[in-house]
């Protein structure tokens, strides 16, 4: 079995070139930026962050509103499958039932009132996940009967065994959980022991002294190999990734999904620690553009584009969080386009 290691990790990726974008169908109509839009953007993002030095730390849930309402009423977008690497408490996936299986009447609020009143785990979530509404209250579709497929993955033991709980209580039979770590190989790695429920947890780089007491053996998996061994055909809606550091692994790992066009939109968090000591947001975004995928930094009140409109400004070197869509998703693009801070 491999280890990881998280030594040169940045030099994996590559700057896109007009040429690759090209190849991959994408012209530079696609990627315009002028220097007055860059400039006014990056003006506005530090104005939202100096008002809110949380802004892009704990970003708003508004973008699934917009997916739901881009697939409304679309016959072929009515299976859903997400992804949730890095469940912990299972809020993420709360918001997602919510939103297209009301019917269950599961909320973050509801999963929040479980999770105190019957475990006896008084957390909300770091960013407040438990009080997270949505921007609109989505439609209905009209007779569209909508199915919603989730793989969660969660390392930590104890986490993991809540969560099995919590999908009892959730009564949905298509929520699927591995206790695995989602990483750039398949293996065994180091990780960070948490209390139960803890967000500060993720994997430890070889080399680093560790010790029994604070982290403990895991297996790993690639988003690649997963897809493989599951003979997962379908397009992926949604891959939400939280995994304190190892996001940049994550992606690695997911680099024939993520080439091949099979995942419709994905979230990850990007700040200073784990992979990312090593990797270069700006690379990362590059190396996604050159895959499809037009990136921007979400936020409490709507996102900003980084793809081919990067400013200094948004090298954020603590907690944001990144939203990346592919750009063959036309009409979902229309959708998220009305979050853009420049349309607010």
């Amino acid at each position: 079995m491999n280890k990881i290691s998280l030594k040169s990790l940045s030099k994996t990726w590559q700057p896109m070139s007009l040429s690759s974008a090209m190849l991959h169908g994408f012209y530079p109509d696609d990627l315009e930026c002028s220097e007055n839009s860059m400039q006014a953007q990056a003006k506005k993002f530090k104005e939202l962050l100096s008002k809110n030095s949380f802004w892009t730390s704990c970003y708003a849930n508004d973008y699934i509103a917009k997916l739901y309402l881009a697939d409304l009423n679309i016959p072929h977008r009515q299976n859903k499958l997400f992804f949730d690497v890095g469940a912990n408490k299972g809020y993420t996936i709360a918001s997602w039932l919510s939103t297209w299986v009301p019917q269950s009447g599961v909320s973050a609020n509801s999963l929040y009132v479980y999770l105190s009143h019957i475990l006896n785990i008084n957390d909300c979530g770091v960013c407040s996940d438990c009080n997270e509404t949505m921007l609109e209250s989505p439609q209905k579709n009209d007779h569209l009967p909508t199915t919603l497929q989730i793989h969660a993955f969660e390392p930590m033991k104890s986490t993991y065994q809540i969560l099995l709980q919590i999908r009892t209580w959730f009564n949905i039979s298509s929520l699927y959980l591995y206790q695995l770590a989602v990483s750039n190989t398949t293996g065994i790695a180091n990780i960070s022991k948490c209390s139960v429920g803890g967000e500060g947890c993720g994997l430890v780089s070889v080399g680093r002294a560790v010790s029994n007491e604070t982290v403990f053996q895991i297996r790993t998996i690639t988003l690649d190999d997963f897809v493989e061994q599951n003979r997962i055909k379908q397009q992926i809606d949604l891959l939400k990734i939280d995994t304190e550091g190892a996001d940049p692994l994550v992606l690695q790992g997911a680099k024939k999904l993520l080439s091949q066009g099979q995942i419709r939109m994905l979230i990850f968090e990007n700040h200073r620690i784990g992979a990312w000591a090593t990797t270069s947001l700006l690379d990362v975004i590059e190396s996604l553009n050159v895959d499809g995928f037009t990136c921007h930094m979400l936020g409490r009140t709507g996102m900003a584009r980084l793809t081919n409109c990067w400013s200094p400004a948004f090298d954020v070197k603590y907690w944001s969080n990144i939203l990346c869509v592919h750009r063959r998703e036309e009409r979902l693009r229309r959708f998220l386009d009305q979050l853009l801070i420049t349309n607010i």
